[in-house]
């Protein structure tokens, strides 16, 4: 007969066995629990805002602060520099003479308004009143015309008597007939009378003149009562000017502002708390509106961009926990899925792929993750640009 196996030797290869599945069932229980439950990429860097600090006008500068210098942080309000403010201050100047020049302008129209207004009842009656005096004094200068013009004959008829006798005497005091005095009486006659004529002739062309210039007041007189009758055409005149008026001083008020903030805009003010980059500024330098000056970067103004391969967010959403490996420290930090990419990364690029052309070959996308490093964390040390490893627990 056979010898039979011994118990040591039936036994070994059911050891073996039994190892081997006990084996096999923590490798698998370890690619279930392990593989599955996390992404993880070293395709990832530290972001952040970067502030671009661009000069809003046109200038030289004239003072930067000793503080200003690259990796130098920054308080939110601190002066960085300041541009010569001698190109800005005329212009306020002017304008805030225009202001209240405009502001004067529209006081003066306001009150017009206000005088067309309360005179508009009593113009009307004033004006027809008037006419009807400029009538009467020409009516009455008229009256005075005839009589002086009665008056002109009467002293001409007398003076002719008068130069008549005068002459007469004349021949008789020459042929010695009469005395030197008897002549004489009538030569003063003569004198006198045309001296009455002339004067009774000044007062014909006077009350001439006179009724002429009635004439033209009453002209004038009806022309007033003409314009009297178009009162709420010059009210409506008046106020249309004050609208005019008004809008030239909102619209030097503006131009006046603008000045202003132009002025302000000579000292060049830190709009947030950061670190200092690119700095593009001296003393002296002739600066556009619109150059860089330099740059800002907040330190706890940071995220994680990590870009995972498309077949990698299967069971990635948003909310996830993430852990943030910093390549420069050793340090890992814990963060949360914040957002997914709209698009993948080559969409962003300057010249996308185009697959229309008949030689496409496919290629593994990347889609950019954002992630929020948890606060509480000492993130001082971290700087845009940083590399990292981010890993997402995607059994959540």
């Amino acid at each position: 007969m056979a010898a039979q196996d011994s118990p040591n030797q039936t036994s070994l290869p059911r050891r073996l066995i039994v190892g081997s599945l006990v084996a096999i069932a923590i490798l698998a229980l370890a690619v279930w629990f392990i593989a599955p439950g996390s992404v993880s990429t070293n395709d990832a860097q530290i972001d952040g805002h970067i502030h671009p600090l661009n000069a809003r006008v046109s200038g030289t500068i004239v003072w930067v602060n000793p503080i200003v210098d690259d990796t130098h942080f920054v308080k939110a309000g601190t002066v960085l520099a300041r541009l010569d403010s001698n190109d800005y201050e005329p212009t306020v100047d002017r304008l805030q003479g225009d202001v209240q020049s405009t502001e004067a302008q529209l006081s003066s129209a306001k009150l017009n308004v206000d005088i067309s207004e309360a005179t508009s009842v009593s113009r009307l009656s004033v004006a027809k009143a008037a006419v009807d005096e400029a009538q009467a004094e020409k009516d009455t200068a008229e009256a005075q015309s005839l009589a002086a013009a009665a008056a002109v004959t009467q002293s001409n008829a007398v003076f002719k008597r008068a130069e008549d006798d005068r002459k007469r005497y004349l021949a008789l005091f020459e042929s010695h007939e009469i005395s030197q005095s008897e002549y004489d009486q009538r030569a003063t006659e003569a004198a006198t009378a045309e001296a009455q004529l002339r004067a009774a002739e000044a007062n014909l062309s006077a009350a001439r003149q006179h009724i002429a210039s009635a004439a033209q007041r009453i002209t004038e007189r009806k022309s007033d009562v003409l314009a009297a009758q178009t009162a709420p055409q010059q009210i409506a005149s008046a106020r249309a000017n004050v609208l005019r008026v008004n809008g030239d001083l909102r619209k030097t008020k503006a131009s006046l502002k603008d000045a202003v903030l132009n002025l302000s805009y000579t000292e060049i003010v830190a709009p947030v708390d950061g670190v200092i980059g690119r700095k593009q500024i001296e003393v002296g330098q002739r600066i556009s509106a619109g150059s860089l000056i330099l740059t800002l970067t907040p330190p706890d103004e940071i995220w994680a961009i990590a870009n995972f391969k498309e077949t990698q967010l299967q069971r990635m959403k948003i909310g996830q926990t993430a852990t943030i490996h910093i390549d420069s420290s050793g340090e890992d930090l814990s963060g949360t899925v914040e957002s997914l990419g709209g698009a993948t990364g080559a969409k962003y690029a300057l010249l996308p792929p185009e697959n229309a052309t008949g030689n496409y070959v496919k290629v593994v996308q990347r889609v950019p993750v954002r992630v929020r490093i948890s606060s509480g964390r000492q993130r001082t040390s971290l700087v845009p640009g940083m590399s990292i490893e981010v890993r997402v627990d995607t059994r959540l």
